[in-house]
């Protein structure tokens, strides 16, 4: 909502309009001469919904006569609201005092209401009447949820103006005593037509600078759609460019076959939290088949509920012998960035410059320039909590040479513990083989033996449980067979 101030020659007008109010009406806007009741009461109002309690109150004995004031409310609820909210367009502090525009209608409102509660006949005029009055006001209920120009302020000044000449005249009508004559028919009074026509025609120039409000919007989001595309581009010429293997493949396998419940002790345990409280280096091994992926899997899924919100980002890989491209450390630096950049635009920056300094994807980068580009995004200033889980370390080939493909990706991890960044949250699975044991044990903040966990244990039998019991052909075992299986498949499972 804009806040801008009412300009010298408008507050003129509203005061003009002020004056003009009380030499027809003899009510005193301004309450300095004859104290308002309704008015000093309104000063302690502070919502749409206390105004309207406060106008309700004031109408009752003019609707008493009549089946409930329904159709009063249902047009003064939208009014107050949109006249509360014109505080902020026209400059106006949300507490109203009685110089202001919106103070100045519901007394104006309050006091035509009281002018005609001893005139039966005067309801259907007025209702008539205020119907007119609320579609003009209603239609300017957007303005409080945009910019205002200084035009679009000057004609919804003069809106407010003309609505309280109306309500100005209509109260001197009812004062006077000649409002039984145009009862039903108060629209077709000369002097209130003629303020209605006036506010018509500045509605309708009120409609006319909307369209060329909402051209100017529609093309400003064009351009922005148009950057968006562009930005949506370059970033699908960049991850084709690295090609990086697709690691969701892997976890969506896992997830699959992850049997609800299951790694519900780890998540909910000391050590996860521990792990996601500082940046660390989360180790957690175990012999072959003692379900490393389905729990990195599970911290997967953990860590995505924080990252698709906003408040992480987060790069996971799975290692796969079936798969080339993910047994090396080329697969993995290009799949981190590639997954970074697409939730950060920092991140996508970094990228980007990557992909311009190597003649726009032209020409592939090493794994230094890749490793680089990484270590840029983690180092971001500002940055929110990065989080890189990768499964299946063991099964990046330990072959002979001077530097193997395992031994560059251990590397990679001592350089990133070496960064000593607060928010960088590492989690490696594997088998605790010799070479990975003696690098990632030193770095390890947290180390977690699958081998030795109750909680792992008992995930064990629970599947085996659930698999005896809902398995088609083991349902019409004996109970005592199902009890065998269950009870000897769970001791001699050995953790696997």
């Amino acid at each position: 909502m804009s806040s801008q101030t009412v300009s010298s020659s408008n507050f003129q007008l509203i005061l003009d309009a002020f004056e003009d109010y009380s030499k027809q009406t003899g009510v005193d806007l301004h309450g300095t001469k004859n104290p308002n009741p309704f008015a000093d009461k309104l000063r302690s109002c502070d919502s749409p919904d206390a105004i309207l309690k406060l106008l309700q109150d004031s109408a009752k004995a003019f609707t008493e006569y009549r089946e409930g004031d329904r159709k009063l409310i249902s047009w003064l609820s939208p009014v107050v609201q949109v006249l509360h909210a014109f505080s902020g367009i026209l400059g106006e502090a949300v507490s109203l005092t009685p110089f202001q525009p919106a103070k100045a209608i519901f007394v104006c409102i309050d006091a035509l209401i009281t002018a005609a509660s001893g005139v039966s006949a005067s309801y259907d005029a007025l209702m008539d009447l205020f119907e007119c009055i609320g579609n003009f006001l209603k239609r300017l209920h957007v303005y409080t949820e945009m910019t205002v120009t200084p035009l679009m302020s000057d004609i919804i000044v003069k809106i407010i103006v003309q609505v309280l000449s109306v309500l100005s005249l209509s109260t001197k009508q009812i004062k006077q005593g000649r409002f039984k004559k145009f009862a039903k028919k108060l629209l077709g009074e000369s002097e209130i037509e003629a303020v209605l026509q006036r506010l018509d025609r500045l509605t309708r120039e009120e409609a006319q600078l909307t369209v060329v409000q909402t051209l100017q919007v529609v093309h400003g989001l064009m351009n922005n759609m148009k950057t968006v595309m562009d930005g949506e581009q370059l970033q699908k010429d960049v991850r084709n460019w690295l090609s990086p293997p697709d690691s969701s493949k892997n976890h969506n396998i896992a997830r699959r076959d992850h049997h609800s419940g299951t790694a519900a002790w780890f998540t909910r345990g000391s050590t996860f939290d521990k792990w996601q409280t500082a940046g660390s280096l989360l180790w957690i091994h175990g012999k072959p088949g003692s379900g490393k992926s389905i729990l990195c899997s599970t911290v997967i899924e953990e860590v995505n509920v924080l990252h698709d919100a906003g408040f992480s980002l987060m790069g996971y890989f799975y290692f796969d012998f079936r798969d080339l491209a993910k047994q090396d450390i080329r697969g993995l630096l290009t799949s981190l960035p590639s997954q970074l950049s697409a939730k950060s635009d920092p991140c996508h920056a970094i990228l980007s410059n990557l992909y311009s300094r190597y003649n726009a994807g032209s020409q592939q980068p090493d794994d230094d320039a890749l490793l680089r580009c990484l270590k840029e995004m983690l180092e971001l200033p500002h940055r929110p909590a990065i989080y890189i889980i990768v499964d299946a370390l063991d099964e990046c080939p330990n072959t002979s040479g001077i530097m193997s493909p395992r031994d560059r990706i251990l590397q990679f991890f001592e350089d990133l513990v070496a960064l000593q960044l607060p928010n960088l949250h590492i989690c490696v699975t594997s088998r605790p083989e010799a070479d990975i044991r003696d690098v990632l044990e030193p770095l390890a903040t947290h180390t977690v033996s699958l081998h030795d966990e109750t909680g792992q244990r008992k995930d064990i039998m629970d599947y085996i449980n659930f698999v005896v019991q809902s398995d088609r052909k083991m349902r019409r075992w004996r109970t005592e067979d199902k009890n065998l299986v269950i009870d000897t498949l769970s001791q001699r499972a050995d953790g696997m």
